[in-house]
This record gives structure tokens, sequence and C-alpha cells, in this order.
């Protein structure tokens, strides 16, 4: 019965970090095809953005698009991919889950 109630208590506490995390997906219109695919992340909130509808200020710190930025709940960045000269992001999604996982186990 103890292990049962540490485990749901540790389940409780995964997910309930888990929303302190944001995925943030920005990346051109002009790129849309190469649009980096994030289904089957977890633990991490996943919204998609298109540059051209950002205030200036972060226009001028994404350098290639699509750029994947992993972001804690004060929107400061924990992780960031970005495609290189073919503008396509080249990467294993379990890079990114890594790092959402690795976040999560420190912030426990």
């Amino acid at each position: 019965m103890k292990n049962l109630i540490t485990i749901i208590l540790l389940m409780f506490a995964f997910t309930a970090t888990a929303q302190d995390l944001t995925l943030l997906h920005v990346n051109a219109k002009w790129n849309e095809s190469n649009d980096y695919d994030l289904r089957g992340i977890k633990h991490a909130k996943i919204i998609m953005a298109r540059l051209e509808d950002q205030k200036a200020s972060l226009k001028q710190s994404i350098r290639s698009v699509p750029t994947v930025v992993l972001l804690d709940k004060n929107g400061r960045p924990l992780g960031q991919w970005a495609a290189g000269l073919n503008f396509k992001l080249i990467l294993e999604k379990e890079v990114i889950q890594n790092r959402i996982n690795q976040v999560l186990f420190e912030n426990k």
C-alpha cells in the first residue's frame, strides 16, 4: 500500500510540474513545409507560432527557422534547437524529450 501511495504521489508531482513547461515551435510561413513534428512529446505544452506574427524582440532572437524552445513557467529558456542552413530541424524527438525529462527530474 505504501508503494502504491508513493507511485501515485510521484505521478501527480510529475504531471503537475509538466504543466509548467512549454515547447514553443517557431517557423516562418514561407518554410511551413519544414515544420517540425512535435507529436508524441510528453509533459510539456506545445505552442506553434509563425515568426511573422511575433513581436520584434522575438523575431530578433530567432536566427533560423524552424526553432523549438523549451520554456519554464516564467518564460525562461531551458533548451533550444534550431534548423541549419537547409531550414530543416534535423533532430531526434528523443533529444527534446530527454531534456524535458531532465528538467522535470531536476525540479523534484
